[in-house]
């Protein structure tokens, strides 16, 4: 008993001087990557610090009035499938349409003046092979929702999170037939900036799901790093391709500075007005020089020889904006449509048109720069997210580990005052047990005699 009590003692002591250093080895408190990241000149630690100085800024920017308020067309055909009922709550799912009066007064009556037309029928066969009436395509966009048939969006009532929608279906669609297919290293350039790219943007929606989570039973949402773990961060690739995508998204808002700083952020709300602008001209401040061309667009798309793969790569995008109309859940698609109508955005700031090489000579609208403004916060969230992450699972097994050693302290002090008690019960049993051999013993004595 003496010696199992010694040893266990031992073997509490190492574990407790041990447990530490082995959680430093094997839960780090952020991602950590050595060295660039592939197919961009900056290293995830740049890129970090970029974040770290723009994202408290990017956050204030989302809740001005001017970059909460998107117009989407909710009633857009899928072209690939009848839509089913898959989303497990209703009330999560479903959107919340902005009331007139939260619209700025210049922007309500807009979409009747132009008399835009409704949205085109998409022809379900040739999803694929989609072209502009026909002719190449020149230029980055993607499915227009600035239409008659369109409506305004609080994007901060229809914030991305966990609905219980399964979403595996869109998700399959896109990486079956709307990405290049072979291994990442035997694709060219061109061709793995937009796998990388459709990753990083799925890698950052399961982030926001993850860290908005809410189960059936909890009310409010919290994060939920055994999901994040589940669907990110036990796969680095994806997280790289997120900073990949980053890198994408920072590089056009850099090529585009100018163009923003410059535009007419008016709603109608004076004090929000102003703050838009003062936190434009901080952001455009707070550029990282190390950072400003993280993303080399020029070495893309750079000869005749790759005409093919960039109506290819428009193509997918172009398809990828239209496959978002087939989901279930309001809120997803909402948020589905917004990213990759910022994405979109980004191309299209990157690769002009042939003759708008400059800047200023590529019109951007309204509702493009504010789909790209809050993909880039989308991501920019999702970067920072990923080291928060990190930091709670260590937190977690943490705690485990003080709860398991108090446990095993428990446990020792009850074996060692079980032992004490076991100690004086021997002793106690002892002497009585002497004095009943003493009087046993005058007992026989005393028949002797």
């Amino acid at each position: 008993m003496k010696m199992s009590l010694e040893l266990f003692l031992y073997f509490c002591i190492i574990c407790n001087i041990g447990a530490p250093f082995a959680l430093d080895f094997l839960l780090k408190t952020r991602f950590e990557h050595y060295g660039k990241v592939e197919d961009i000149c900056a290293s995830i630690d740049d890129l970090r610090e970029s974040n770290n100085q723009q994202i408290d800024a990017l956050s204030q920017l989302s809740n001005t009035t001017f970059f909460k308020i998107f117009r989407v067309n909710l009633n857009a055909e899928c072209p690939i499938w009848a839509k089913q009922s898959i989303c497990t709550s209703k009330s999560r799912c479903e959107s919340c349409v902005c009331d007139e009066a939260e619209v700025p007064v210049k922007w309500r009556d807009e979409y009747k003046l132009k008399n835009i037309s409704s949205p085109v029928v998409i022809d379900r066969e040739f999803v694929r092979e989609w072209k502009d009436n026909g002719k190449k395509l020149d230029q980055f966009y993607v499915e227009e929702d600035e239409n008659k048939e369109g409506v305004y969006v609080n994007l901060k009532l229809n914030a991305e999170s966990y609905t219980g929608y399964q979403g595996q279906s869109i998700w399959g669609h896109i990486y079956r037939e709307n990405i290049f297919k072979g291994a990442l290293e035997d694709l060219s350039l061109e061709e793995r900036t937009l796998n990388r790219m459709i990753s990083g943007l799925h890698t950052s929606i399961s982030i926001h799901v993850s860290w908005f989570f809410r189960n059936n039973q909890a009310s409010e949402k919290r994060p939920n790093f055994k999901l994040f773990f589940e669907k990110v961060g036990n796969y680095p690739s994806r997280i790289e391709n997120l900073y990949f995508l980053y890198s994408i998204l920072l590089r056009a808002f850099n090529r585009a500075s100018h163009v923003i700083q410059n535009y007419d952020y008016e709603t109608g709300d004076l004090k929000s007005d102003i703050a838009t602008n003062e936190i434009i001209n901080r952001l455009i401040q707070l550029r990282n020089p190390e950072c400003q061309n993280p993303f080399r667009e020029d070495e893309l798309f750079n000869d005749v020889t790759k005409d093919s793969v960039k109506q290819q790569f428009m193509t997918y995008v172009q398809n990828i904006s239209r496959i978002m109309n087939c989901e279930e859940c309001q809120i997803c698609k909402v948020n589905g449509k917004l990213q990759i109508y910022g994405i979109g955005t980004a191309l299209k700031i990157l690769f002009p048109q042939k003759g708008k090489d400059n800047i200023t000579d590529i019109d951007i609208k309204r509702n493009e720069l504010i789909a790209f403004v809050n993909t880039f916060i989308k991501i920019s969230q999702s970067i920072k997210f990923v080291d928060e992450f990190f930091k709670l699972r260590r937190a977690y097994y943490e705690n485990m580990f003080i709860n398991i050693s108090l446990a095993l302290l428990c446990l020792l002090i009850f074996l060692w005052v079980a032992k004490k008690v076991n100690q004086h019960l021997e002793t106690g049993f002892k002497r009585k047990f002497d004095v009943i051999k003493r009087y046993d013993r005058l007992i026989n004595l005393n028949k002797i005699d």
